[in-house]
């Protein structure tokens, strides 16, 4: 469940609650009923608690294991309800043990990051234009990206998105290596460092 997976990197992390409020300007209540399960976040408050626990917000995504290669157009996972500003489509169907993340980014008309808002995680990514047009902010930099338009950056440094049109934008992101809270990342290791016979 989403609330288990926001209080588990919070655990992991060894943070209060409080802390955790200080540095993503949320309340810690509202925290607090996010990790209960009383209040669905949305998809800002998402970005930015996976911006500060430096994780793919599609770590949010509830995925079990399946071993079907084929991720059917309907049968996709989302983030975000119809109507929502921003919505994630997850293109893969486990996330375990992965190289590779893969979504769909729909970015209604005039979506812009909250002001002061970027995003950073480790890694490398790649994004594409499918549909509209995409304002892509990089370090001191404004890019503007059309339909099939492309960047490739460094995603541990600073970024925001922006979709400046009238009509919906949909790009593809991929994203590597995958992000793991540090509790998994510890486990992968140990796991591989077991077979290794290290």
């Amino acid at each position: 469940m989403l609330s288990e997976r926001v209080k588990k990197l919070r655990k992991t992390n060894k943070l209060t609650l409080k802390e955790v409020a200080d540095a993503t300007n949320l309340s810690q209540g509202y925290l607090s009923q996010i990790e209960t399960g009383k209040v669905e976040p949305s998809i800002s408050v998402l970005r930015r608690l996976a911006s500060y626990y430096k994780v793919l917000l599609v770590y949010f995504f509830d995925t079990e294991p399946v071993d079907d290669i084929v991720v059917r157009k309907n049968e996709r996972k989302k983030i975000g309800r119809k109507g929502s500003p921003l919505i994630y489509e997850l293109l893969q169907n486990n996330l375990n043990n992965k190289k590779m993340e893969a979504v769909i980014m729909k970015l209604a008309a005039h979506y812009e990051d909250p002001d002061g808002f970027f995003m950073s995680h480790p890694g490398e990514e790649c994004i594409v234009v499918l549909n509209g047009t995409l304002e892509f902010f990089y370090e001191n930099n404004t890019y503007i990206l059309n339909e099939g338009d492309s960047v490739y950056y460094d995603c541990s440094k600073r970024f925001r998105l922006a979709n400046p049109t009238d009509v919906e934008t949909e790009i593809i992101g991929f994203c590597t290596p995958p992000n793991l809270p540090t509790e998994e990342m510890e486990s992968n290791d140990a796991l591989t460092q077991e077979q290794e016979g290290i």
